[in-house]
């Protein structure tokens, strides 16, 4: 089976989930000997059996939107004989509808699926562009319910769900070491967030929050507030916590390559999610797996996989004092924070399997095709 993924945005040449879920989603399919094409800018070598890459590049002339469809458009009609599927991750008003719509209107190209990621689910400019691509795709895939939902309602089809999954790692070195690299204390209680910084993630929400527990707090149980990622926020949330002289207690990383960010879960006390909206977050998984005490946002696609005082706390939507509070009640409770991190990990093994996800999109993709063949 040969399967061509499209993706304009890819690790590790870029850090996010959608990134690093197609980087591990296609070596997972590689794995399992599907022949897989990658079409991305991201000049990256797999050196992997069954994984070959083109390189997307960029014309001159042409604005770089309308210069990637046409190369999107040129390389699905060259390719439309040899690819069985073509495999399409989609956020917001993702511009590669309309190389897929103009292929599909000029010649008959493989079937292909969508995978919608979110992205914050903004109305569809232009609607028509869009619900055509979505009427016309041979599968629907959304990475959560509450995108399920949304999106069976814009384009008037069934939807499936498979949660975007990648194989974790536990990291073998020690706490203590990992914590005097990255300058940290023994004794430090460190909450961390990993992710876009950017303003539906919430990342100004939990530093007022954090700060709003007061210097003679963090002092007194050691507290730090680590931030993972990069994005428009960081800029001025760093210069906020420079100029109140805050910086002893909150730290900013940037973006860290995907193998080392084990250690930093490893390390850390507390994780908190505070984004306003999500589908699947790859991010928060990966703190279950890591077994830490997690506080999230009382929000779709948090809160139906964080149960609040089972494997979590919630906290409402934007809501600065109810996220201290929950932060005051797993800072000041070890056994709590214990237990629900010892329930985290056991629910996400439970739950949540990286080549089972896989063998789902094989089977559908041989589903797809055989339904091709048979209605030629």
């Amino acid at each position: 089976m040969n399967v061509l993924i499209i993706s304009p945005i890819m690790y590790p040449c870029s850090t996010g989930g959608v990134q690093i879920f197609n980087y591990n989603f296609s070596r997972g399919l590689a794995k399992k000997g599907v022949k897989v094409h990658i079409l991305t800018p991201c000049k990256y070598d797999f050196r992997t059996r069954n994984i070959s890459t083109m390189k997307l590049s960029k014309t001159i002339f042409l604005h770089p939107t309308l210069s990637i469809c046409f190369h999107v458009l040129l390389t699905v009609i060259k390719l439309r004989k040899t690819m069985d599927i073509i495999h399409i991750p989609y956020t917001s008003n993702s511009f590669l509808a309309y190389p897929i719509l103009i292929a599909r209107k000029l010649f008959k190209i493989p079937p292909y699926v969508i995978v919608i990621h979110g992205g914050g689910m903004h109305p569809w400019k232009p609607k028509i562009i869009h619900k055509r691509f979505f009427q016309h795709a041979d599968e629907i895939i959304a990475v959560s319910k509450i995108i399920k939902i949304e999106y069976e309602k814009r384009c008037g089809r069934k939807i499936l769900v498979i949660p975007p999954l990648i194989p974790f790692r536990e990291s073998k070195n020690l706490q203590e070491k990992l914590r005097t690299k990255y300058g940290f204390d023994g004794y430090d209680l460190i909450v961390i967030f990993v992710g876009a910084v950017k303003k539906i993630k919430g990342c100004d929400i939990l530093l007022d929050a954090f700060l709003d527990l007061g210097t003679e707090y963090l002092e007194k149980y050691h507290l730090k507030l680590l931030y993972v990622g990069d994005g428009p926020m960081k800029a001025p949330l760093m210069k906020r916590v420079y100029e109140k002289g805050l910086n002893k207690y909150v730290r900013f990383l940037g973006n860290i390559r995907y193998e080392k960010i084990s250690d930093l879960y490893r390390m850390s006390d507390i994780y908190v999610i505070p984004s306003l909206f999500e589908g699947t977050p790859i991010a928060l998984l990966e703190a279950m797996f890591n077994g830490l005490s997690i506080i999230g946002t009382d929000t779709a696609g948090i809160s139906n996989i964080i149960s609040s005082d089972r494997n979590g706390l919630l906290f409402q939507k934007e809501d600065i004092v109810d996220l201290k509070e929950k932060m005051k009640k797993l800072v000041e409770d070890k056994e709590l924070r214990m237990r629900l991190g010892r329930n985290a990990k056991e629910d996400y093994v439970k739950t949540h399997n990286f080549d089972n996800m896989i063998c789902d999109h094989i089977k559908l993709y041989k589903t797809i095709i055989q339904e091709r063949e048979r209605s030629g």
